[in-house]
């Protein structure tokens, strides 16, 4: 069976991908950013925030398989609604720094989520149509 017949085996397919390069990411080119752009760098700290919307969205359509929109918009929403709330919540705990930016690369992650689950969506109907 080729994946564009099964949308679930795409989305856990591009939910591999993305945790390969979240490994990536924390192990080597975080690292690397940090290195040359200093602790400055907007991109090294936000992409955690910007990757977990992606992994918690894609998790969602591997495990749950919502089949209408509005499920689907409701379950990204609320992904970006928790790790909003999680990076407000970080003003009173201790060791934690509340950042403006991770709520940018937040919104901007479920934006990315729900443009690649959207056209994931379409490109499987036209597969099972053609």
């Amino acid at each position: 069976m080729p994946i564009g017949d099964n949308p679930r085996i795409t989305y856990a397919v591009l939910l591999a991908v993305t945790l390969l390069f979240t490994l990536y990411e924390e192990l080597c080119l975080r690292r690397w950013l940090f290195h040359h752009y200093g602790s400055s760098s907007i991109v090294a700290g936000s992409l955690p925030n910007f990757l977990a919307v992606l992994i918690l969205s894609l998790g969602v359509m591997v495990v749950k398989f919502p089949q209408c929109n509005s499920e689907v918009i409701r379950a990204i929403l609320a992904v970006v609604a928790g790790l909003t709330f999680y990076e407000i919540a970080q003003i009173w705990m201790p060791h934690r720094v509340f950042d403006w930016n991770d709520i940018a690369a937040t919104f901007l992650g479920g934006l990315v989520s729900w443009l690649l689950i959207a056209s994931t969506r379409r490109l499987s109907t036209k597969f099972r149509s053609s």
